[in-house]
């Protein structure tokens, strides 16, 4: 070998080294920081979209919904969404929100949904029945009635649609066609 080879190799060698104890050293601050390596490599590799709202899905259905809302934050919060995923995203936090009893934020949600995508007519739908369980009557039939509009063979719709405007009738409400806008609502967070 030449004393060129020589002195590259003993330079790799040091590099390497260096690269070894820098390894070693994130190693360790992820240990500390997660409990395990396991647990750090699960919170540091990036997982799909898909995946994570497969977590997300799977906390709701078995009631952890505030695991559910962290979830579908984590995904509001990155960069490159689409427009549908943001707005897909919204709605799934506003459904765990919902089903927690915070019907005021739901509410919020389900309208970022719908300022993401105006024509979404499962959040117009799901806004509009926390409205009527809030008793904002002719605010839930505006959002009822454009669900309908923009998905007119979902039965569900259309009896829900039916349901709300018996309700108003019995209390001496008459259904107005009035297009309420509540995308200019403030929420506590994103």
């Amino acid at each position: 070998m030449t004393g060129q080879n020589i002195q590259a190799n003993q330079n790799i060698e040091a590099t390497l080294a260096w690269l070894t104890i820098f390894l070693s050293l994130i190693a360790s601050l992820l240990w500390v920081t997660f409990g395990s390596l396991e647990t750090a490599q699960a919170q540091v590799q990036p997982t799909s979209i898909v995946e994570t709202v497969e977590q997300g899905y799977l906390a709701h259905r078995r009631g952890d919904y505030q695991k559910a809302i962290e979830i579908y934050t984590s995904i509001i919060r990155r960069r490159g969404l689409s427009i549908k995923e943001r707005a897909v995203s919204y709605l799934l936090r506003g459904e765990a929100k919902r089903d927690m009893g915070q019907l005021e934020e739901a509410v919020y949600d389900f309208t970022r949904a719908i300022n993401q995508w105006p024509n979404y007519p499962q959040a117009i739908f799901f806004r509009g029945q926390v409205l009527a369980r809030l008793d904002k009557l002719n605010e839930a039939y505006a959002d009822l009635t454009r669900a309908v509009e923009l998905d007119p063979d979902r039965e569900s719709y259309q009896t829900n649609l039916a349901l709300l405007k018996k309700r108003m009738q019995s209390v001496g409400l008459v259904p107005q066609e009035k297009d309420y806008q509540l995308e200019n609502m403030s929420a506590p967070d994103e």
